[in-house]
């Protein structure tokens, strides 16, 4: 009776070892999971706000293919089981590869137009020996332009070591410096560059 008794107990204790064993694995898949699609939603949130700087002409389609995949993975968070919400995850994840090395070649492009187009306009002016250009406005679109081609030089660094996100938030630094450098100069703004303004033109100073 004794020996059956402790068989029992060690079979009661052996099955509650197993369970905490099994319900670890499960917290620890959960935990990566989680931590998985939180890094999923910043790296979305950067592309978002890059959308905001930087003026893409030619992602509509990725944007697209990728906020259907983002709309999928949300459904699937809320309403499947672990390996359905796996999936989802894995194809969101190959879309943003994706989709991030595509903005930040286009966002390089741009950035480095932008710059180009400021270095000529600035030399224009210059020619034509333009009296109301003022030593303040030099000064400060200097400053503009200094910065733009400082987040230009950083943003390709990243991008040479394939981190495409810290390279689009600084690719669109630089456009937005070298915009302030055009509005401070009152410089026309190239039409496609209008839409990503973050403050209205002014007159300068």
């Amino acid at each position: 009776m004794i020996v059956m008794f402790l068989k029992k107990i060690r079979s009661v204790f052996y099955l509650l070892f197993v369970f905490v064993l099994l319900q670890s694995h499960l917290n620890a898949g959960t935990l990566s999971y989680r931590e998985k699609k939180k890094s999923v939603e910043k790296k979305i949130r950067i592309l978002e706000k890059s959308r905001k700087s930087i003026p893409f002409q030619n992602q509509e389609e990725n944007w697209n293919r990728l906020i259907s995949l983002k709309n999928r993975f949300q459904n699937s968070a809320h309403f499947e089981p672990l390996r359905e919400r796996e999936k989802s995850m894995l194809l969101l994840e190959r879309a943003l590869f994706r989709t991030a090395s595509d903005f930040t070649l286009e966002g390089r492009v741009s950035a480095k137009n932008l710059i180009r187009f400021y270095s000529d306009k600035y030399l224009e002016k210059e020619k034509s020996q333009d009296v109301s250009m003022t030593a303040f406005q030099k000064e400060r679109a200097a400053t503009y332009f200094r910065m733009a081609k400082e987040e230009l030089d950083q943003a390709e660094k990243f991008d040479r070591d394939g981190n495409n996100f810290y390279a689009l938030i600084l690719y669109g630094r630089s456009i937005q410096y070298s915009l302030s450098a055009f509005q401070t100069m009152s410089f026309e703004i190239p039409n496609q560059y209008i839409r990503v303004l973050k403050k209205k033109p002014r007159k300068a100073l």
